[in-house]
């Protein structure tokens, strides 16, 4: 054997140790080799009728050869079945022709000496050529070869049965066959079988890279997925900081100030320093409010209990009863919504409502939110002091660089609109689909 050749048969083996063969692939080689037995026993039985006794010289090796095959299919413990399935599929592709040697050298004096035998007016090239058809089942392990290995499997199985069928005559009595009748049937063997391994290779090829392909896509899914879940903590994190800073760092950076200024003026002017005092500690308490609205935030989010709608509604009354701000809350039966949406959409509620209280100096909020004809939308609008939207978009202040990274995420329509002295309107529209 040749080195390429040697390193293509080297390639099919280690193919197959790659693979586990599939349960399916075993259990119908075990269904032929089950059809291949009974085919002996009926071949006795064919002979007690001719013969009114058990003649097993002529079938015992097709008896012996599926048992053989049956415990090479066999799931033997601590054992690698790619093993033992190559060794199985080799075995059935030699044994048929085992078979038929090894019948074509029992004499057939028996046989003649049957009045049932000499009625029908058989011949021993009848009784051979009937024999050969076992080698019909040299058309399964090519097949199955071709199935778990792909086209080197369907190549090397399919070789060896035609191999097999070219040398098996030479080893038979010259009486035993017909040669032309032989080489007709052989023809038609090997050409279907050849048919239905191309086929069948064709189409486990085509699924093996289908199969391969979508493991693939799954794996870029997966790191697709933890990435986005990655960037959307990083963008929390970015998010919460910049609130940290607009709020809590102000607030504990105008409390030192103060204090500094009450140290000072304890020495000169004691009533102001108490007055100094007094501001000291709103800016404490409101320092403490925005600290625990912050970890409240970072605790589990009500939408899991409540649902987006529900939870609109309270986190608008929640800020209407502690602001003081009268907000006009619209919120429409919602469907059952993708879970970023959802979250997406609380958080731009939330950080659009906060902004309003915080810095909109506004006497009156509207909030919309509804679902038509598979579109999702929300509209937030106050009568504050407004601001110029791009100096704002530049210095990514209120929190409206967050929002719109929000909504990009989910594929939505984001817009802004204000100006100083006319209020601001938030609007986003997300597609759903159809409730």
């Amino acid at each position: 054997m040749n080195s390429a050749r040697w390193l293509e048969v080297r390639s099919l083996y280690n193919s197959g140790m790659e693979r586990q063969p599939p349960p399916l692939l075993i259990s119908t080689f075990m269904v032929a080799v089950a059809l291949k037995f009974l085919g002996g026993v009926v071949g006795i039985a064919l002979g007690y009728w001719l013969l009114y006794e058990f003649v097993l010289d002529r079938w015992w090796m097709v008896l012996a050869t599926a048992v053989l095959l049956f415990l090479l299919l066999l799931p033997w413990p601590n054992q690698n079945r790619n093993h033992w399935l190559i060794a199985a599929l080799a075995w059935g592709i030699i044994s048929p022709h085992i078979d038929l040697i090894y019948a074509s050298w029992v004499p057939f004096d028996d046989l003649f000496l049957s009045p049932r035998f000499v009625e029908i007016g058989w011949s021993v090239h009848v009784v051979n050529n009937i024999f050969a058809l076992t080698q019909l089942f040299v058309a399964v392990p090519v097949v199955l070869a071709s199935w778990h290995y792909g086209r080197r499997g369907f190549w090397l199985s399919l070789g060896l049965a035609g191999l097999l069928y070219t040398v098996t005559p030479f080893l038979m009595p010259a009486e035993a066959l017909l040669w032309g009748f032989y080489a007709v049937r052989g023809f038609v063997l090997l050409g279907t079988t050849l048919i239905l391994a191309y086929i069948t290779t064709t189409l486990a090829t085509a699924q093996r890279e289908s199969n391969e392909a979508l493991a693939t896509a799954n794996q870029q899914l997966a790191a697709q997925a933890m990435m986005m879940e990655q960037l959307a903590v990083s963008r929390e994190r970015n998010r919460l900081a910049r609130e940290l800073h607009d709020t809590l760092a102000h607030s504990l950076s105008g409390t030192a100030v103060t204090l500094q200024a009450i140290n000072t003026l304890l020495k000169h002017d004691p009533d102001a320093a108490a007055d100094e005092l007094l501001a000291a500690q709103t800016q404490i308490r409101d320092g403490l409010a925005e600290a625990r609205r912050a970890i409240t935030a970072l605790r589990a989010s009500p939408l899991e209990e409540l649902g987006l709608a529900e939870a609109v509604r309270q986190r608008a009354q929640a800020i209407e009863a502690r602001a003081n701000l009268p907000i006009r809350c619209v919120v429409a039966e919602l469907p059952l919504l993708p879970v970023d949406v959802v979250q997406a959409v609380y958080r731009i509620v939330e950080e659009t409502l906060v902004n309003a209280e915080k810095h909109a100096q506004a006497s009156q909020i509207s909030l919309e939110l509804t679902h038509a004809a598979g579109w999702l939308t929300l509209r937030v609008q106050d009568d504050g002091v407004g601001f110029v939207v791009d100096e704002v978009w530049g210095n990514g202040r209120f929190g409206l660089m967050g929002m719109r990274e929000r909504a990009e995420l989910i594929g939505a329509d984001f817009a802004v609109n204000s100006a100083p002295g006319q209020g601001t309107t938030l609007t986003l529209r997300a597609k759903v689909g159809q409730s």
